[in-house]
């Protein structure tokens, strides 16, 4: 059932009536899925420690210097039975890379004049609220699409099981669906490739799985559960061997059944609220205010929210925004040969079977 109701000038109780009858489908309210965002915030996927993020008041940015060491390589390793600690050696020298929390998310600015919230039936500070919290849907929604695209960036070597590889920034075409008596039909011992490449690239644990399209048929199909079936970290019943978040943008950002599959902590989203440094210098005045508040879907970082009453036009502003960045723990010469590298280690120059992997693959999910 439709509605066409003008909002403008009706009572409360008349649009509290349209918002119950059209229930959860209130055009209003309607939100897609946002897996990409779901996954980089979800516990599986850690935090950074806040204390570890330097700021620059000046410039309002934030950075965050990473340390960290290249592993040792079996062709390093000598077979002279000559050798001793009295040889000569080197000192390897730890690497670090510094990246700045500088892109921003902001909110369309809002402006309410007191007449609006009579003509609404509503108070002011309701109104605003109602509104602002579509507002910050969207920009999650949107945040969710520069997850989408950040991923996109990582996608480094696959070291497939089977000897192949996929190079970097590459989608691997995978057949999940086929067509059995004019019925889609899942695949599962192709899906198997996706799992066995997960752990020929060296990495433990559990997988996470990013797109929709056929991946989310496939996952229907063979009746695996969706880790954002619910609300962020709800109770969706996760099985199988990889944990799959539906994103609603995905075929647009990456391309039409183009998914991601991720290590838990490779890739992390940082966050930074300036207004916190406004509200500890104590600038907020009555009639304007600068503000943090936590958010109202209960994802792990908090929004800026100003706003201020313009006594000349008889009017309120009000905007929200986040300033935000990535950063990935696998770095692009974490695996490279040591004369690739500015470190001083005189080991033989070899090269790692991992060089070129950056905890981020690309599929390409087809049927047939």
């Amino acid at each position: 059932m439709a509605f066409n109701i003008d909002i403008v000038g009706a009572c409360e109780n008349i649009r509290k009536e349209a918002e119950t009858l059209a229930g959860e489908n209130y055009a209003y309210n309607l939100r897609r899925k946002i897996g990409a965002l779901d996954f980089i915030t979800s516990p599986e996927n850690g935090s950074v420690d806040a204390s570890l993020i330097s700021y620059d008041n000046g410039r309002k940015i934030a950075t965050l210097k990473i340390l960290y060491d290249q592993r040792t390589k079996p062709c390093q390793i000598s077979s002279n039975c000559d050798q001793n600690v009295c040889d000569d050696g080197a000192t390897p020298l730890r690497k670090q890379f510094i990246t700045e929390i500088s892109s921003c998310v902001k909110t369309p600015v809002r402006r309410y004049s007191n007449d609006d919230m009579v003509a609404l039936c509503k108070d002011t500070s309701a109104f605003m609220r109602d509104r602002g919290f579509s507002d910050l849907r969207a920009a999650k929604e949107h945040m969710s699409e520069r997850v989408l695209a950040e991923l996109d960036n990582q996608i480094g070597t696959n070291d497939e099981w089977n000897g192949t590889s996929t190079a970097a920034g590459q989608y691997k075409d995978i057949q999940l669906l086929s067509t059995v008596a004019a019925e889609p039909t899942p695949r599962p011992g192709n899906w198997a490739e996706v799992i066995l490449d997960y752990a020929n690239n060296q990495l433990t644990g559990t997988p996470a799985v990013i797109g929709q399209g056929n991946l989310q048929m496939f996952y229907k199909l063979h009746q695996m559960s969706c880790c954002n079936a619910t609300t962020p970290y709800g109770d969706a019943n996760v099985e199988g061997d990889a944990r799959f978040y539906l994103d609603q943008a995905a075929n647009t950002v990456l391309g039409p059944d183009k998914f991601i599959l991720a290590a838990y902590r490779a890739v992390h989203l940082l966050t930074f609220n300036e207004n916190r440094n406004i509200m500890a210098t104590g600038v907020n005045v009555g009639d304007r205010m600068n503000t943090v508040i936590p958010d109202p879907d209960g994802y792990p970082f908090d929004w800026n929210l100003d706003f201020y009453f313009d006594n000349c036009d008889k009017v309120w502003k009000s905007m929200y925004s986040l300033t935000y960045g990535f950063f990935n723990i696998f770095q692009a010469d974490s695996f490279a040969a040591s004369g690739e590298d500015a470190s001083p280690d005189v080991s033989p120059d070899c090269s790692d079977s991992l060089d070129g992997m950056l905890g981020v693959f690309g599929y390409h999910a087809t049927a047939a």
